[in-house]
């Protein structure tokens, strides 16, 4: 097992954690494979560790669930981004009769990004965890805005692409709260 996969599975675990606990238990399953690679060959306590993971996750996920922290956090990034959606709306029927070109704008990029900058800043006023999940919500659905409609030029699929999810982090930073995140 590489390095860097022992270190991923570690921090997927890590997130799955209650953090009061995590240094600990963590500690322990280093520690039992470390003891057993001084006994046992590297397949061998691969196989073990990799079923520790998969037994674990599960009743990690579980633990989560019931302790509801993710709960606030979904529901916060969902409300932000349908209030965003409404933003949107109100700032593009407000800003687009002051131009006078159909289809993709930039009074549309302008409306998404800002309103999606503002979202941005409450949700993580509210959850640390909710702009980032608002900014994957953005850019996900994006993606599959993009994927059904009609084809538009690559300048503005690429701007939207960009700046839903750069102006969600941007606006979250703004809040004061994203330094005390890792992204």
């Amino acid at each position: 097992m590489s390095p860097s996969t022992l270190a991923l599975s570690q921090r997927i675990l890590e997130r799955l954690m209650p953090p009061a606990q995590a240094e600990a238990l963590l500690g322990d399953l280093l520690e039992e494979r470390r003891l057993r690679l001084q006994a046992g060959s590297q397949v061998s306590v691969a196989g073990w560790y990799w079923r520790q993971f998969a037994s674990s996750v599960p009743t990690l996920l579980w633990a989560s669930v019931r302790r509801g922290a993710w709960l606030i956090t979904v529901v916060t990034a969902v409300a932000s981004y349908v209030a965003a959606n409404g933003i949107q709306f109100v700032l593009w029927s407000a800003l687009s009769p002051m131009t006078s070109k159909s289809g993709p704008t930039v009074v549309g990029l302008f409306s998404f990004a800002a309103a999606l900058a503002a979202c941005g800043y409450v949700a993580a006023s509210i959850r640390l965890g909710a702009a980032r999940l608002l900014a994957f919500l953005a850019f996900a659905t994006t993606c599959a805005m993009l994927a059904i409609s009609t084809p538009a030029s690559l300048w503005y699929e690429g701007s939207l692409l960009v700046l839903g999810p750069a102006a969600t982090i941007a606006g979250a930073a703004l809040s004061g709260r994203l330094r005390r995140v890792r992204l």
